[in-house]
């Protein structure tokens, strides 16, 4: 594969050469057909004060000497000097900042252009859209959040974020996956080295001195480890030799007067088949905790290829194994297998064990890698940013059985004419020339609310239309890169159906929708006894009904200011729906009840053929008594049907509001919106509850405004509203 031909990778993972972690054995087959600039660990956890942290932080010191090296033909190393500081602040944001700035300046030098970024520790979502990265992808080894001294809320806040923004998500457990869980989300399994481990070699010669039976654990020696279940071992077995093999990064103190176990340090990788063959049973005594129940030991695998008894911590990824595998749940029974372990003699266990693992080699992984990202590169669609929508845009929506009249190409230009200082923007998505996705934001601009985006404010559900996952991602990307680059704080995408499972998102709120009848007097039997009355008693009352157009805007208006005053909420300029009815002529239909010549309740529908849409309705609550609203939606709804429609949309409601009661006895059944949210890192969605503590005195004072007041000020605070 050739240069021009292959993507460039820029991993952010564990130290080069530290330990064959699964990410390590993977670059190693992969910088045969690409080039890789792989970016030492930035730190998970802060500093500490002791001996381990220490010698890593010499180390670190000694590699900053030289901090770009070259370790193979397509491969380099870098070192990142950086502060030993994690989490949040000035410092560590000035620790990104330089060490971004470095990144940037060693891709150029290297030639990397718009690279993969590849990352398994998730603070490297520091670093996204930092590095003109062309797609992100994110392999998921382990909840980080669980690792001694880590900042967890940082960790967990920087893990979402990427899960939310990776274009690929690889889970080396199916527990890992189901955190992970996205449209993007595979299941890519540990490798293993197979001819490696199942060659074990000499017996190593300062064995010599350790008698049969050996029992033997490799690998770090750390806090996930069950050192008080491997004292009480070799308490219960005297005879067992216990060989501890790796590097220690706690005390072991509860281990030094065990004459029967070996603490033999770290040994070479080349050199470990040969010491675990020397072995009677292989250990994995981990401890069980929300890391571990989640994990793949890469150790594991490697264990069955050397082809030696295991006895193993009972973990939810290793229960299917349990025909080879001897599992445990508590010390004691640690104890039990370990001397099952040592009497079975079963001639096809090695073969068996290998068998399980002898198709896993960390080639084939590498060839699954390249596959997966090969086709995200190849069917990524392309998403382009006009002010306007482009040509095509109509016709893509006739093809969607998902889009409503508010994702209609006329919205964005009409919000934008009535308030000025909202900015539409159309991203739409091709795939070889042919659209594929579209995603309409309105841009709002406020001191007081903080700087948004909406698609589109004020409106049930106009979110993204993507044909598939992947389109629906990159939609989602650009409007991140979006709001990053005009300084919002949030994007609010509304949606009628669940977009990603990973992001934030608001189902407080839920449509009321009513199926139509083909006749009117259908639809008036099928209404409860108390409905019909009231709208009986509003005709009584001598309240009569005129249906329109733009003729009766002016009445609607009137109502509808008032009620929107008494709500607590702004209402719009009459400028605004001028602007509807002008530019929707033909899907408009106003219906105004009056007393006398005076307006008291109105509605503004607007039909695509099939649905009747009620995006806005007003009744003047002094009036209560005499029941205009029940006649005015009687109405709307009797109109519907001459109209032939077959749903009528009474529009949102917070559920179970009083509303939301009013809606649900005319039949409506529920249908809830889903409103997510792209947010910047560490970032919660915002309180936008009216009823909440924050909003609570606003609401208060507006409702006690002259109607004339809240009609001027009123549009200047709904434009910078959602």
């Amino acid at each position: 594969m050739t240069r021009e031909a292959a993507c460039d990778f820029l991993v952010f993972s564990d130290d080069w050469g530290r330990h064959p972690s699964s990410c390590q054995h993977l670059f190693k087959h992969l910088a045969r057909d690409h080039c890789v600039l792989w970016v030492n660990t930035v730190g998970i956890r802060p500093a500490r004060p002791d001996l381990f942290t220490l010698r890593r932080g010499l180390r670190k010191l000694r590699d900053w000497r030289r901090p770009l090296r070259q370790v193979d033909e397509r491969f380099w190393v870098l070192d990142l000097p950086m502060l030993p500081l994690t989490g949040r602040g000035i410092a560590a944001r000035l620790n990104v900042a330089l060490a971004a700035r470095t990144l940037r300046r060693t891709l150029d030098r290297l030639r990397f252009h718009q690279p993969v970024l590849w990352t398994s520790v998730p603070n490297a979502a520091d670093f996204i859209r930092r590095l003109d990265e062309r797609a992100l992808v994110y392999y998921v080894t382990d909840d980080y959040a669980f690792w001694p001294g880590a900042d967890r809320e940082k960790v967990r806040r920087d893990d979402r974020h990427l899960t939310g923004r990776a274009d690929l998500i690889l889970a080396v457990s199916e527990a890992l996956a189901e955190t992970h869980r996205t449209p993007r989300t595979r299941l890519l399994p540990h490798g293993v080295d197979f001819e490696h481990f199942a060659a074990a070699g000499d017996e190593p010669p300062e064995l010599a001195a350790v008698p049969h039976p050996r029992a033997a654990y490799f690998g770090l020696l750390y806090e996930k480890i069950d050192f008080e279940a491997i004292r009480r071992l070799a308490e219960a077995m005297p005879s067992l030799q216990i060989v501890l093999i790796g590097p220690a990064t706690v005390g072991l103190d509860v281990l030094n007067d065990m004459p029967n176990v070996h603490l033999i340090g770290p040994k070479p990788y080349a050199e470990l088949p040969a010491w675990l063959g020397a072995m009677d049973v292989l250990l994995l005594p981990y401890v069980r905790d929300g890391q571990t129940e989640k994990a793949s030991p890469l150790k594991f695998r490697e264990c069955l290829a050397v082809g030696k008894p295991i006895v193993a911590r009972n973990l939810p990824d290793l229960v299917a194994t349990a025909d080879v595998v001897r599992l445990y749940d508590r010390s004691d029974q640690l104890i039990e297998q370990v001397r099952a372990a040592l009497e079975d003699h079963r001639s096809d266990l090695p073969s068996k064990m290998r068998s399980r693992v002898a198709d896993d080699d960390w080639s084939r992984r590498a060839q699954q890698v390249q596959a997966a990202v090969a086709g995200l590169l190849a069917d990524r669609p392309d998403v382009t940013v006009d002010s306007s929508p482009p040509p095509g845009w109509s016709q893509y929506l006739t093809r969607r059985r998902d889009a409503t009249l508010f994702h209609d190409p006329r919205w964005p230009a009409l919000i934008a004419r009535a308030y000025p200082s909202n900015k539409p923007f159309c991203l739409t998505a091709r795939r070889n020339g042919q659209l594929v996705g579209l995603l309409a934001l309105i841009a709002q601009k406020s001191r007081l609310f903080g700087s948004h985006l909406t698609s589109l404010p004020w409106f049930d559900a106009a979110g993204v239309l993507a044909d598939d996952p992947q389109t629906a991602h990159a939609l989602c990307r650009e409007a991140w890169r979006l709001a990053e680059r005009l300084g919002g704080r949030w994007t609010e995408l509304r949606q009628t159906a669940p977009l990603d499972p990973q992001l934030p998102q608001r189902t407080d709120k839920a449509a009321l929708r009513l199926d139509l009848p083909d006749r009117a007097d259908q639809l008036w039997e099928s209404l409860p006894a108390k409905v019909r009355n009231q709208v009986r008693k509003a005709q009584r009352c001598g309240l009569t009904v005129q249906a329109g157009k733009a003729e009766l805007l002016a009445d609607f208006h009137r109502v509808y200011v008032r009620t929107m005053r008494d709500l607590g909420s702004p209402p719009h300029a009459l400028r605004f729906f001028r602007l509807i009815a002008e530019r929707f002529a033909d899907e408009i239909d106003l219906v105004v009840v009056y007393h006398a010549s005076t307006p008291v309740a109105a509605g503004l529908t607007l039909s695509d053929g099939r649905i009747v849409h009620l995006p806005w309705a007003a009744s003047d609550h002094r009036y209560n008594a005499m029941c205009p609203n029940m006649l005015l939606y009687w109405t709307m709804l009797e109109q519907a049907v001459g109209r032939g429609a077959a749903v009528f949309d009474f529009g949102r409601s917070s559920v179970d509001s009083g509303t939301y009661r009013f809606k649900r006895q005319w039949g409506g059944h529920a249908c809830p919106l889903y409103w997510h949210y792209l947010l910047p890192p560490g970032a919660s969605p915002p309180d936008l509850q009216p009823h909440s503590a924050r909003h609570r005195l606003p609401v208060a004072i507006w409702k006690r405004l002259p109607v004339s007041a809240a009609r001027w000020l009123g549009p200047r605070l709904i434009a910078q509203l959602s």
